[in-house]
């Protein structure tokens, strides 16, 4: 048979769920059928109106679902019911005979607490779904499944309906747990501890084998809170932090740091870990305050001691800024070179290294206890000396000042650069482009020179043009010649000479 729960599949397998009186349907269920019709009954009414023996007769109507108690006065006891040919109508003719006052319906069972019908040794229980029935037969304890269940005992007591929604349930010698994930369960077997893992349900099957207390294994984040600690150069300092941890060996913890036991036999804090947090976080207290010891207080966190010891200029296009920039662009050689910036001999307070150093140095108390520190987190930090607190803070203010300073300067340089570096790159292609015209012009010489040299006509056309051009040019009119003859070829060639008289 399947079941809803994975608790009655536990309680199955350890074969404690009684499912012999289980009754499939309300119908056949065991109790006295209907013997009479309802006219015979009114008859009786009627006939027996003024009879001596009226007291005798005793008459029920039962409805359907629903049973009404009968006792016959010698010590056995019965149930009426509904079914069969005669359905609910019962007469019995018996002076002895006490049949209940009311009828019990069976749908009127509660989700919570279901139905419990007892009537001398017999009995008619339902126990609704997610909850488990628990009787004890003497002495022994009974568990019954959800259902319609129905018995003759006369040692047999119904107690309860248990809910199986409780983590804890205990049914007499046994316990059952049910233990969610990201927890674990810590019980004692005569002495002997066992861990139950989470995500599954547990039965402890015999009275000496005892639940203690559920352990987390979530992580816990808890607060170191104003926390003064010594720093290397002897200045105090108040520091906020956090600190995480889980606890990663269930049985290591509950063996060498939980407190299971209590001999005076109270109830003990099962869900509580007090008095493990308090040793995680007195630990973490001891790293942190190890860490804070090796560290000045000048190297890490003077403003103005990190900005005088400087930090290596930045480069603008692969050259370092301040270094001589020539016309190609490559950086010019030089026998200077940049010295690093001097690095302060203890780590800042807030590396992670460091910070990683002072959890190793946690762990290495805790593991030995079950307990994983995953991290140690400072939040704040400042002197507790209020005085030092405003002498830090006017410094840091100059040392804003100065670094604002220092990079505007820096820009400026980084522009000058660019320009300087545009000039001589328009520089360079002008000069490119002159040359370059200057060869052209000179081919052309060449290959007019060439021409001429090959042609003889090319060269006299070439001397009357030049001839031309240049008596278009000339500012004198008058020109002497000593042939009359040459008078007419320059006029031609330059109407704008006048011929005088």
């Amino acid at each position: 048979m399947d079941w809803d729960s994975p608790a009655y599949e536990v309680l199955k397998q350890h074969k404690l769920l009684r499912t012999d009186w289980r009754v499939p349907s309300v119908t056949e269920l065991e109790f006295l059928e209907g013997n009479t019709t309802p006219g015979t009954n009114c008859l009786r009414t009627f006939a027996c109106g003024g009879c001596l023996l009226r007291p005798c007769c005793k008459m029920a109507e039962v409805p359907a679902g629903a049973v009404r108690k009968l006792e016959d006065g010698r010590g056995r006891f019965a149930f009426l019911g509904n079914r069969g040919k005669h359905a609910g109508v019962h007469f019995y003719c018996d002076l002895f005979y006490r049949i209940g006052a009311r009828n019990i319906e069976l749908n009127s069972t509660s989700s919570s607490e279901g139905l419990t019908i007892k009537n001398g040794d017999q009995w008619i229980v339902i126990i609704p779904q997610g909850y488990i029935g628990f009787a004890l037969d003497m002495g022994q304890p009974v568990l019954l499944p959800p259902g319609l269940h129905q018995w003759r005992s006369a040692t047999m007591l119904f107690e309860k309906v248990v809910d199986l929604t409780k983590p804890v349930i205990p049914l007499g010698p046994y316990t059952l747990l049910t233990v969610d994930m990201g927890y674990e369960a810590v019980t004692q077997n005569n002495g002997k501890q066992e861990v139950l893992a989470g995500g599954a349900v547990h039965l402890l099957t015999h009275r000496n084998h005892k639940f203690e207390k559920f352990i987390t294994r979530k992580i816990q984040t808890d607060d170191l809170k104003r926390l003064e600690v010594m720093t290397g150069d002897n200045v105090l300092l108040s520091v906020d932090a956090t600190v995480c941890w889980n606890i990663e060996n269930v049985q290591k913890c509950a063996e060498r740091a939980a407190e299971t036991m209590d001999a005076s036999g109270a109830g003990r804090d099962t869900q509580t870990i007090n008095k493990l947090r308090s040793d995680v976080l007195k630990q973490a207290e001891a790293s942190l305050s190890a860490l804070i010891g090796k560290v000045n207080f000048s190297d890490t966190f003077s403003a103005a001691t990190q900005i005088q010891a400087g930090s290596a200029p930045p480069a603008v296009h692969g050259v370092v800024a301040g270094q001589r920039l020539p016309v190609d662009g490559t950086a010019a050689e030089t026998n200077e070179t940049t010295a690093a910036p001097p690095q302060p001999h203890n780590a800042l307070l807030f590396d992670l290294d460091k910070l990683h150093n002072a959890v190793c140095h946690a762990n290495n108390m805790t593991t030995r206890y079950g307990v994983e520190v995953l991290s140690i987190n400072i939040i704040s930090a400042k002197p507790a000396d209020k005085q030092l607190m405003q002498s830090l803070a006017k410094g840091a203010v100059a040392a804003a000042e100065a670094q604002q300073l220092e990079t505007a300067a820096r820009g400026q340089a980084k522009a000058a650069a660019i320009a300087a570096q545009g000039d001589a790159d328009a520089l360079y292609i002008s000069a490119q482009a002159d040359a370059a015209a200057d060869v052209t012009r000179a081919e052309g010489r060449k290959q007019a020179a060439k021409l001429l040299n090959e042609e003889q006509v090319a060269v006299d056309l070439a001397t009357i043009a030049a001839t031309g051009e240049a008596l278009k040019h000339a500012k004198s009119s008058l020109i002497m010649s000593n042939e009359p003859g040459q008078l007419s070829s320059m006029m031609l060639a330059n109407p704008s000479i006048k011929l005088q008289q």
